[in-house]
């Protein structure tokens, strides 16, 4: 029966402190019985050298005698083997985190998720963790409608080296542009939101979910058309022209399509409404009324069909609601153009009657919709009461208000302002608008958000 071989030791590097200890040891060809004496024991010694114990000042000393080593070195070493262990530690800390958060998230309790994520020491943490978990706490908010706080902690993830991160998380890089875009979009920057919107799409490949294809598309034919409408508002413009709305209208085609693909009725049916609304925008008013009719004759009578007592049921009749109080509002927008007041009144009605089981956003846009039509009401015709028109605004205003939605609340604040300053009301409409000038500044841009950085601190993008 022949002799087994003895076990090879298992490598370990030079640079730590228990490699050293046995390359010196080596050197000196030394036994480990040798180096341990009478007051050390040869398993100790051994564990040492695996990097397995933390040896004390005193083990240290002892080894620098006997091993012929600088002390300081040695000291320096252990030190340096204590702060990698920390690392190690703290990095399974963070990324057990990352894991409950990403659970609570996915099974709706962003509140739970965002109580976890609160008071993170970003700087502190490793970068393979730090911007996921920035990118979570984002997530977390803008589920919560806290946009501000959402668009911060969004920046704060894509101010890292993202082109760096492994091929298994391109997928979250990808998705997190789109949340900083619609983030972006919801509080007014609307330029920004455009390029983020863009560079997610240049993200995506044949394999991307077309789902999320749909989702980019459909933002950016949004956030196109609130740019177009800018300008041609800033160039005195009645219609929107150029090549802004021509992209806008194609993009909402293709995320039309794409949804229609997959099966999501809701999304296509809330793009349909927008299409119509850019079909007005550029003065081709017959072809959004018909649209817009169409989708009206369509959704309309879901919501009077009996719907389940569950959050499935309650939550399909909000999007149902949503498609109904787009359209109607946005024909109602089609109507007033036309000076065609009184069916402009009866389809913002109909919006308003739908936002009642839609969003918030849903029940501001109705009640802006209707201050316009009965401003231009008392305009044409001395005898309407123009208070019933300020009413709308002001209801507008009071449905954004507590909201982060800081486009719809500008918009909301502006509209009423100016008509005050019409009705005379100089005092009250200038400090409406002063108002809607203030918040355009709430929000930092890129440029000047706070960037946790590898160090011991946080320093400027």
């Amino acid at each position: 029966m022949g002799t087994s071989m003895p076990r090879p030791s298992k490598p370990v590097s030079p640079d730590t402190l228990g490699g050293r200890i046995r390359a010196a040891r080596q050197e000196l060809h030394l036994a480990l019985v040798e180096v341990a004496g009478d007051q050390y024991s040869t398993s100790l010694i051994s564990q040492i050298e695996r990097n397995r114990v933390d040896p004390s000042q005193e083990s240290l000393r002892y080894l620098a005698d006997r091993l012929e080593l600088p002390l300081d070195d040695l000291v320096a070493l252990a030190q340096h083997q204590r702060n990698s262990e920390a690392e190690i530690s703290n990095h399974k800390v963070y990324e057990e985190l990352r894991v409950q958060a990403e659970l609570a998230i996915a099974n709706g309790r962003p509140q739970d998720a965002l109580h976890a994520l609160a008071d993170l020491p970003l700087a502190h943490i490793p970068f393979s963790t730090r911007w996921r978990l920035a990118a979570l706490r984002g997530k977390a908010n803008f589920n919560l409608r806290r946009f501000v706080a959402a668009q911060r902690d969004f920046l704060i993830a894509v101010a890292e080296k993202l082109e760096h991160v492994p091929s298994e998380q391109q997928l979250e890089v990808m998705v997190l542009y789109l949340s900083l875009a619609a983030s972006s979009r919801e509080v007014g920057h609307l330029s920004e939101a455009l390029t983020h919107y863009q560079h997610a799409l240049k993200l995506m490949h044949i394999g991307t979910s077309l789902r999320y294809i749909a989702q980019a598309h459909s933002c950016l034919a949004f956030t196109a058309f609130e740019l177009a409408r800018q300008e041609a508002e800033a160039s005195g413009s009645a219609q929107v022209e150029g090549q802004l709305i021509q992209t806008a209208l194609n993009h909402a085609e293709s995320a039309r399509t794409l949804y229609h693909a997959i099966g999501d009725e809701s999304s296509a049916g809330a793009l349909t409404c927008e299409i119509g609304l850019m079909l007005q925008s550029t003065g081709r008013l017959d072809e959004a009324r018909t649209l817009l009719r169409g989708v009206l004759e369509q959704w309309q009578p879901r919501l009077s069909e009996p719907v389940e007592h569950t959050m499935a049921g309650q939550r399909r009749r909000q999007e149902d609601a949503n498609v109904v109080s787009a359209a109607a509002c946005y024909l109602a927008g089609v109507e007033l153009e036309a000076g065609q007041y009184e069916q402009a009144l009866s389809s913002v009605r109909q919006a308003e009657d739908a936002g009642k089981h839609s969003y918030v956003l849903r029940r501001a846009e109705a009640a802006m919709m209707l201050g316009k039509i009965l401003e231009a009401m008392s305009q044409d015709n001395p005898e309407c009461d123009g208070e019933e028109a300020e009413q709308a605004f002001r209801r507008a205003v009071q449905e954004v208000e507590p909201t982060d939605r800081l486009a719809a609340r500008i918009l909301a604040r502006d509209l009423l302002g100016r008509h005050l300053l019409k009705s005379g009301k100089i005092s009250d409409g200038e400090r409406e608008l002063n108002r809607a000038r203030a918040l355009s500044h709430v929000v930092p841009s890129i440029g000047s958000i706070l960037i946790p950085d590898s160090g011991n601190g946080v320093t400027p993008s």
